[in-house]
């Protein structure tokens, strides 16, 4: 089960895209679980700590194999890479169970910013199934940051990431 829990308000229709397009991508179920307030700890002076809200976001009930997927409408800090910051609109505790999604910078249009939310959600949520970037533009594994991620508004998966995901589900489900 993939718990959708949100730290800033939003529409319920935009939950309900997010929700569904992870239902779609992994086949699993999928909720809105809570709306709960943003940790004090990952609020800075400007962009919001993702490592932080994954540390101290409040409980959710779950049980081993399910995946907590955070929303927030606030930006997220870049982060530091080989080649300097990357801009972060999402984060993962890769093969773990949680990961943050931002609508930061995302479109203005209600309908175009829950359809990229959901995208991102299921970029995110890849990363928790051990899914790396993927070099097929089609893919929402494809890096955020690449031109061919913003050129594709599908929140599919490629048949290689589909395919691993369900691996990683059957042999490994914690």
């Amino acid at each position: 089960m993939i718990h959708v829990v949100t730290l800033e308000p939003f529409e319920a229709e935009e939950v309900d895209v997010v929700c569904h397009a992870l239902f779609a991508a992994y086949g699993v179920g999928c909720e809105h679980a809570a709306a709960l307030e943003l940790p004090e700890e990952a609020r800075e002076d400007g962009p919001l700590d993702a490592v932080k809200i994954l540390s101290n976001a409040g409980p959710v009930k779950t049980f081993a194999d399910d995946k907590i997927l955070f929303l927030v409408h606030s930006p997220l800090s870049p982060r530091e890479s080989p080649v300097g910051l990357l801009p972060t609109h999402g984060y993962a505790s890769y093969s773990e169970d949680k990961a943050v999604a931002s609508a930061a910078g995302l479109p203005d249009d209600p309908a175009a910013q829950a359809a990229a939310l959901a995208k991102l959600a299921v970029h995110e949520v890849g990363h928790l199934w051990d899914l790396h970037h993927c070099l097929d533009h089609r893919c929402a594994m494809c890096p955020p940051w690449s031109v061919a991620y913003a050129r594709n508004p599908a929140a599919d998966l490629c048949s290689f990431c589909r395919a691993k995901s369900e691996r990683r589900m059957k042999l490994n489900p914690a």
